[in-house]
Parts: C-alpha cells; structure tokens; sequence
C-alpha cells in the first residue's frame, strides 16, 4: 500500500462520524443519477455511487467495510422503493458493496497504486482495479436478478453490458477526483481561466440539448474541447475536474429534460472515451511537468556540485592562504614583544592590531571554506530518547527564546529507547529541528515545533518533527529531497540531505508531508538491534 493511500487521520480513526457522511452521500448520488435506469433496476448510464464506495475502500482500507456493504442496500431501499423484492435490496449491499470492497482490497495490497495519479503507470493501475470491480459488481448482480426470474435470459447480457458501463463512467469520473482530493490536500489556484472554462462546457451543453438532430452532426464531441482545454493547462487535477463538471451538467441536464439523449449506448460510449481520454492525458502531462521540475532541480544541484567539484584541490591553495596570516602572526608577535621590553607603545599597539588583522584574515579564510563530509562508521548502541531530546532543546534553547518558538516533545508508548549510532542521531535530529527552526524564523511570526516519537512496531522507531512554519513547496514533498539545492538564501541543501542519510543507514528513511498547513519530516529509524551497514556487511 502506497504511504499516501489513506485519508485524513482524523476520518480514518472516527468510523462512527465518517459512515454516516458517506452513506448519506452514497445514497444522495444514487438518487441523482437514477435517470434513465434499465426497467427499474440499478442499472443506470452512469453511477457516481459506485465511484465513491470504491474511493473510500482504497483510502480508508477494511475498517469501512460495513460502511461499503450497507450502503447500497440502504441506497436501494430509499431511491428504488418497489421496483424490487426488498431482499433484492439487501442483497444488493453484498453484491455491490462486496465487489467494491474486494476489488479496492487488492488494489491496496497488490496495485502499487501512488493516489497522486501522477504517472500513465498509476493511472492504468486504477482503470484495471475499476474495470475488475465494475465486472463482479454487474455478474453477480445480474446473475442474482436472472435467478429471481426479475430479468429474462435474453436480457442478462444487455443488463450485464449496461451495468458494466454505468460504472465504468462512475467510478472513472468519482474516484480520481476523491483520491486526487485527500492524497494532494492542495488544489492549484484558481485563475482567470476557470471561468471560461466553465463557459466552455455550458455552450457545449448547450448546443447538445438545444439544436435539433444533434446527434446527428456529433455535436456531444463538443465536450472534448473544454475537457483538453482543463487537461492541458492543469494536468490531472484539471482533468478530474472538467469530468466532475460535465457529470454533474449531464445529470441535471436529463433531470430537466428526459428523454433528451435517444442514442443512450453511443452517449455512455462518449462519456467512457471522455473520461479515459482527460484522465490519462492529465496523467502525461503532470508526469510531464514533473519530470520538468525534477530536471530543473537537479541541474541546479549539478550547478552547485560543479562548484564544490574542486574542494580538495582548493583545500592546498586555502592551506597556503591560511599559512600567510600565520606566518604574518608570528612575525608581528616577535615585534610586540620587542616593543613591549622597549616600552614603545605606539609600535606596540600598531603590531596588536596587526595581528587581530591578520587573525580576522584567517578567519575569514576558514569561514569561506564549507566542511566537506567525511562517511562514518556507525557505532550502534541502545539510545535513550528523553535525554536525547533534552539534549536538542538545550543546543536550540537560545534561537527558540529569540524567536519566541516553542519546542513540544512527547515519546509515545514503547519509544523510549533507540538503537542507533548516537552522534549520527543527534546530527540528523539538530538538522530537522534547525530546519524548522528556519522555517518560522522567515515568517516573522511566532510558532510551535512538536517532536513526536512513535513506535510503529517491534522494530521500527518515527521521529516525527512537525512546525507551524510556511513549509515546503508542493514539489518538494511530492518529488523528495534534492541533494545540495536549498530554499534558504544562504543554506547548502545537504542539511535534509544528512538526515536522510543516516536514516538509511539506520535501515530508515526520511519523509517531508503536508497535512493541516503544517509540515511534518519523519525520521524513521529501524530499532531491531541490526543497522543498513551491519546489515550490507554480514552478507
């Protein structure tokens, strides 16, 4: 399962407050868009119900199975009050809701599926588990139908091909947009385009539903240009949107005007090709531009690393500047003593100050000079957090009173001691922590910074530092850390660089997320007794 397929944690541990949202809004759906079904049943062009049921068995995982199973026999009850036995209704919750529920289980456990949809990759993943679900959904349901005798031999396979179908277009449309919504938390801004965009797709309905015949002259083509025009510009999250919009138009479109769509099974065809056209070319592009921006990043981490290609030749040319002012040192305190046994005190003064030049001079030089960093063998030992954490506030105590920054720390249950090499643990702690230190100082304002230690299991240990700065850019928590390319006017981008470093060879990693306006770096560190480099050297 992909660390980002999950949503929010205050949703994912309330079951009891999230059910009731999504049961209400899966049986809203299902009302709306219960236009045109096949002879009554649920078997309808498009159902956005099944999209919703499925996002939420990706993002919530198993814990919301029953809320995926009730809801559409509730939805059944509500919305198709007579059309069938209501044990066809209850059934219908294990039908639906189980193929929603088995298909969104494999996708999370077998799909490798990033809820960014930033590639074709992820995006091909999510049509693949959404065609399996759609399939399950429409045998078994069409199966239980023709066994009640509600539906003819003859018509089961028109009512599996149209079931199919009306949740294709559901869940392609429903479920990107939802898994889009909690795995990026940050839409791009809306521009004057938008609008247009809007007017766009309100022309395009308009000549749809008001010029006569038009089916005819393939006007609902139309609908493509104002969903390219979305896709292009914004990349998936445009994408989703424009499709989100023309559901929701055609939808009410058809409540206004029934029967306005004769050729429905060329219209359902339309919109699948609509929905797989935006989202995979959304898909490219935003692929495309990340791949952009992660080629302007790292050639300005190779600018940098070009600049510090040179350091060890430079390093004798800095032993050399650095041995003048020494020299000049030794030489003006050979005149100062001389002057201080004649009591000449001019001369005394001029070559005190002379060395206090020269002195400035050599500290200027070494200043100049950035360490460079030298690998370490680890030295593991059992770690106790409290007085390492005592020890990064007591180094940080006077920035954190200068800027009026207060540092919180709670170690949770069973993360009272690490293992891990000490010094390499206090340099990757300082650096976080320094970082968001920076972070609030930029912002002129007062702030918070939490440090949070977790045990997610047995053998692993989060350092979860989070502050109340402005944090990083999208990019940065969306493509990782880039070594030596820094935020900071002055910073040499290796500080997250470090920290990640020792993570990893602590069989960790270092994570940066966004979640409520605040950023949180994780440091996780494996705790079994065994580091990366112990590890590597066994074998």
């Amino acid at each position: 399962m992909h660390d980002r397929l999950k949503l929010p944690p205050a949703m994912a541990q309330n079951v009891l407050l999230t059910g009731p949202l999504w049961v209400s809004a899966y049986v809203a759906l299902d009302y709306i868009s219960f236009v045109e079904s096949y002879r009554g049943l649920a078997i309808t062009p498009w159902n956005p119900a099944a999209g919703l049921g499925f996002a939420l068995i990706l993002l919530g995982g198993v814990r919301f199975a029953p809320v995926v199973l009730v809801s559409p026999a509730i939805a059944g009850a509500l919305v198709r009050t007579g059309s069938v036995p209501v044990s066809i209704h209850l059934v219908e919750g294990l039908l639906f809701g189980g193929s929603y529920l088995a298909a969104g289980l494999l996708a999370r456990r077998y799909g490798k599926l990033d809820p960014r949809l930033g590639t074709v990759g992820d995006m091909l993943h999510l049509m693949f588990f959404i065609l399996c679900a759609a399939v399950m959904a429409a045998l078994s349901y069409v199966g239980v139908l023709g066994w009640a005798g509600l539906l003819q031999h003859s018509e089961m396979v028109e009512g599996f091909i149209r079931f199919v179908i009306g949740d294709l277009i559901g869940m392609l449309i429903v479920t990107p947009i939802l898994l889009l919504a909690f795995a990026r938390r940050l839409w791009p801004v809306v521009t004057w385009q938008a609008p247009l965009k809007l007017l766009g797709i309100a022309l395009a309905f308009a000549a749809i539903f008001a010029i006569p015949h038009a089916s005819e002259y393939q006007l609902f083509y139309l609908l493509f240009l104002p969903l390219l025009w979305s896709t292009f510009g914004v990349g998936i999250a445009g994408a989703a949107a424009a499709l989100c919009v023309i559901q929701v138009g055609l939808i009410l479109a058809l409540h206004i005007r029934e029967g306005a769509i004769i050729d429905l099974p060329s219209f359902q065809i339309l919109m699948i090709s609509l929905a797989v056209t935006g989202l995979v070319l959304g898909s490219m592009v935003t692929q495309q531009h990340a791949t952009s921006l992660r080629l302007r990043n790292q050639q300005l981490a190779l600018s940098r690393a070009l600049r510090l290609r040179s350091m060890g030749e430079i390093a004798t040319v800095i032993a050399h500047e650095v041995n003048q002012p020494i020299t000049s040192i030794r030489t003006y305190a050979g005149i100062a003593s001389d002057a201080l046994k004649a009591e000449q005190r001019q001369l005394l003064a001029e070559a005190v100050g002379r060395i206090r030049a020269e002195c400035d001079r050599a500290s200027a030089i070494i200043r100049s000079t950035r360490e460079s960093l030298r690998h370490q063998k680890l030295r593991p030992r059992r770690v106790e957090v409290a007085p390492l954490l005592a020890e990064m506030r007591e180094l940080m105590l006077d920035r954190l009173k200068a800027n009026g920054i207060q540092l919180i720390t709670r170690i949770h249950s069973g993360a009272s001691t690490v293992y891990g090499d000490p010094v390499q643990l206090k340099q990757a702690l300082f650096n976080i922590i320094d970082n968001s230190v920076d972070a609030i100082e930029g912002s002129g304002a007062a702030g918070t910074i939490v440090v949070e230690v977790k045990a997610s299991d047995a053998s692993i240990v989060d350092f979860v530092v989070s502050d109340s700065g402005p944090g990083f850019a999208q990019e940065s928590t969306e493509f990782g850390i880039m070594p030596l390319l820094s935020t900071k006017p002055d910073g040499t981008g290796i500080g997250l660089t470090i920290a990640r470093s020792v993570a990893e060879s602590h069989g960790g990693a270092l994570s940066i997320e966004r979640e409520d306006k605040r950023t949180i770096v994780k440091l996780r560190i494996a705790s079994s007794g065994q580091t990366a480099d112990e590890d590597s050297s066994a074998h």
